[in-house]
Order: C-alpha cells, then sequence, then structure tokens
C-alpha cells in the first residue's frame, strides 16, 4: 500500500470513528443520576456533577432530581421495569426492599479495585451501609434530626423559644401561647409546629423515648406495640384540637411541597422537624430569619430518642458493567475529592471520611460550625439503631396511610395502633 493510499485509509478510519462516537474519538459512557431535594440543592448537585465531569471527559451524567415523596414513588416504578438510575441516593430506611430485589449492586468489587476509597471514612458511618457484613452504600454524611424554630415569629408575638431540651408537655405549653397570640393578630392560618403525626422516623423517636430498642427487632419484626401507636396519635389529635399544628386539610394540600413553599418557609408554622443538614437550605430559603435548632421533643422520664442516620449513594445493579464502574467514580469523587465537598459541604451532614471533615474545618463557615456543634451534641447521647428489615418500606407507606385516616377523624388512636401493629407484622413476614 502506497504512503498516500495509507493516509486516506487512517483518515476514513478516524473519520468514521467521529460520526459513530458522536464527534468524539473516545466513547463516551452515560448514567442517569438521581436524588432527591429543592431547587437549591439541584442547583448546587448540578454544579458537583459539571465538575465530576470535566475531570472525567468520557463520562456524561444525566441528571434526575425530584422531591422527596416524588422520588421514592418514581424510584420504586422504576426498579419494577429495570430502569432504577445508575447512581442513586438510596437510605436505610428504605434500603432493605432494594436489596432483596437485586436493584442494588455491592460495593466491595469497586473497593477493592481502588474505584472506591473508604480508608479514610469513619467505621461507624461505613458500618451504616452495610447489610450481612457487605458494602451497599457509601454515607453522604452523618446528620441527627431537630425541630427548626423560627424565633422572629416567636419575638414578634412575644413568646419565649423552647429550650434545646425540651419535652412534648412543652409542644402544648408554648403551641397554647402561640395559639392565643396568633389568634388575638386574627391570624387563624398560621400554627405552632407542623403535623408530623405520619412521619414514620419521628414516631421512631417516640418509641425510643418509650424504652423500645427501635422501630424493629434485630430478626426484623415490629419493636413497638399497639399502645406506642395509639399514644402518639392520641398526642397529636390533641395538638390538633388545641390549634397547635394545622388542620387535616391544610396538612394535605402541603404533603408534598417543596422546601421553598411548604408551611414553615411560608411563616405559617413557627417550627417543623428537618434533618439538620437542611439547615443552610432553610436560612437561604428564609434569609434575614433567626433559626433556632432544637433537640426534637423527649418525653418525661423518657429515654433518649436520638439516632445517628444519613443518607447514602448506591449503584444499580441492572445496569452495565461500564455504567456500574462511572457511577463507582462518581461516588469516589462526591464523598472524597476536595472540589467536591468545598460544594457539598454540609448538605447532607457531616462528612464521613476524616480527611474530608478536616478540609472542610478550614474552610467552613458560621452555619456549618453550628451544624456540627448540633450533630456533636446530639450524636453523643444517641443510642444503637436496627437497619430496617425487607418490607420496610410498605410498612413505613401503611403508616402515612394510618395516619391520614387519624388525622380525618376515620381511625382512633385505639383503632390504629391495632390495626398498625397486625398489618405492619403481616408485611414483614410475607419478606421472610
Amino acid at each position: 500500500m502506497s504512503k498516500r493510499n495509507f493516509v486516506l485509509l487512517v483518515a476514513v478510519v478516524l473519520s468514521t470513528m467521529l460520526v459513530c462516537l458522536g464527534g468524539s474519538v473516545f466513547a463516551k459512557v452515560e448514567i442517569r443520576a438521581a436524588w432527591w431535594g429543592d431547587t437549591g440543592r439541584h442547583e448546587l448537585y448540578n454544579k458537583i456533577i459539571d465538575i465530576f465531569e470535566s475531570k472525567n471527559p468520557d463520562i456524561k451524567v444525566l441528571r434526575e432530581p425530584t422531591s422527596w415523596l416524588d422520588y421514592w414513588d418514581k424510584l420504586t416504578v422504576q426498579s419494577a421495569g429495570g430502569r432504577a438510575p445508575d447512581f442513586m441516593g438510596m437510605h436505610p430506611q428504605f434500603a432493605a426492599d432494594y436489596l432483596r430485589r437485586g436493584i442494588i449492586e455491592p460495593l466491595e468489587q469497586f473497593v477493592e479495585k481502588g474505584i472506591i476509597d473508604i480508608s479514610d471514612h469513619v467505621e461507624g458511618a461505613i458500618a451504616t451501609g452495610k447489610v450481612d457484613g457487605i458494602l451497599y452504600m457509601v454515607p453522604m454524611g452523618i446528620t441527627t434530626r431537630t425541630i427548626l424554630i423560627n424565633n422572629s415569629i416567636l419575638e414578634e408575638l412575644g413568646v419565649e423559644a423552647p429550650n434545646f431540651d425540651w419535652t412534648w408537655n412543652d409542644v402544648k405549653t408554648i403551641g397554647l401561647k402561640v395559639r392565643g397570640a396568633f389568634d388575638e393578630k386574627g391570624e387563624k392560618d398560621k400554627w405552632f409546629i407542623a403535623d408530623s403525626s405520619g412521619a414514620y422516623q419521628v414516631f421512631r423517636y417516640w418509641v425510643r423515648q418509650r424504652g423500645r430498642e427501635d422501630l424493629y427487632t434485630a430478626d426484623g419484626n415490629i419493636a413497638y406495640i399497639a399502645e406506642d401507636v395509639a399514644t402518639w396519635f392520641a398526642m397529636w389529635n390533641d395538638l390538633r384540637k388545641s390549634g397547635i399544628i394545622p388542620d387535616a386539610a391544610t396538612v394535605t394540600e402541603y404533603a408534598r411541597a417543596t422546601l421553598e413553599d411548604n408551611l414553615f418557609a411560608r411563616r405559617r408554622v413557627v417550627g417543623m422537624e428537618i434533618p439538620i443538614n437542611q439547615y443552610r437550605l432553610y436560612l437561604n430559603a428564609m434569609p434575614e430569619t433567626d433559626l433556632l435548632p432544637v433537640r426534637l421533643p423527649s418525653l418525661v422520664d423518657g429515654l433518649p430518642g436520638e439516632l445517628v442516620e444519613g443518607a447514602h449513594f448506591a449503584i444499580s445493579a441492572k445496569t452495565t458493567p461500564e455504567k456500574k464502574v462511572a457511577a463507582a467514580k462518581l461516588i469516589n469523587f462526591w464523598v472524597n475529592d476536595p472540589d467536591s465537598i468545598r460544594l457539598f459541604r454540609l448538605d447532607q451532614g457531616v462528612p464521613s471520611n476524616r480527611k474530608m471533615a478536616e478540609f472542610l474545618m478550614t474552610i467552613m463557615d458560621e452555619v456549618d460550625q453550628k451544624v456540627i456543634e448540633y450533630v456533636n451534641k446530639t450524636s453523643a447521647i444517641a443510642r444503637p439503631t436496627t437497619f430496617p428489615p425487607a418490607g420496610a418500606t410498605e410498612v413505613n407507606s401503611l403508616f402515612e396511610q394510618i395516619a391520614e385516616k387519624v388525622r380525618f377523624e376515620q381511625l382512633t388512636p385505639e383503632e390504629a395502633g391495632e390495626q398498625l401493629i397486625s398489618q405492619a407484622q403481616e408485611i414483614l413476614n410475607r419478606y421472610k
């Protein structure tokens, strides 16, 4: 072959490659990434992924952000159809159900190959992503829950803010004062705190305060009793009838509201339960507002309900090997790279990577300091947890449905207790 013909052949081959590869000599792997959150979080995560793509030009990330409730509804449907995102946010509260169906990929192979580095991560945090000793998830961060109080409103009403360590009795005492102050101003459509009666994770604090080991036993059964449920719903019914929390119709109306549009951000409730890592998001959404984080209320003479928790990153087991590797690289970048942590900061809690936590200390501001102080203070009294068993996702949905029926007086608290225990255990038994 002549030199000229050889050059022409090479040109033809390269031209064909460019066409086949969309204009690039190097093939790009496309992965889908899904997470939950508000508009601010979506913007933040897009920036993090943009940097990741710039460092990994062979990987293209298609983004699928949604709200918290919509996220789990969508993931359920996608998983059933074999189309779970390659890279996804995951929560231990629901993880067992996705593990049982083979949706989540074990991560040991990526750790062994050095694609995901967990050598600098706190072992206790890494353990929260393990099931039966196998690593399935990498923690985004470590967090605890808080009741966020709009102290600016309380000052306007002339009501003193709750102490950091307050009780459920205090909720009613302070709530009645707030109710009276709102009524004097003719603001009937405002309340003291949001209705968390249907929040299974908050109920988890309640049963732990009452001496139960957790929501579930180690062998995968319900750990609480009907009386725990009945007293929980009876308390919230009393708060609702006293005008301390919103009416049932308002709760339903705002059930899927975004962070910027929920009752708290609209200044229609003074307090709301959130994970403390969302503190900055609310400060951004509510500028020039004094937001005070306090513990979830406790029972008089009860045990601490606190537990260390947090969201995780996981990989789909139903995707291709190339996409699994690309998703693993994204996880590694997100939790281990200073360029990510500089943006990510405490969005999902304190980094479990010791070096990244130390790096964050050099750039953190007053808000970061407040979040870290809160996590340290509450995690110091946290008690051990039990990993939720298969069926936990359905039990969570059942709890929400029963809470709504109680809210609309379709069930009494006692009926709710009996129904939840029997139906929840029936769900768990199906997966054993």
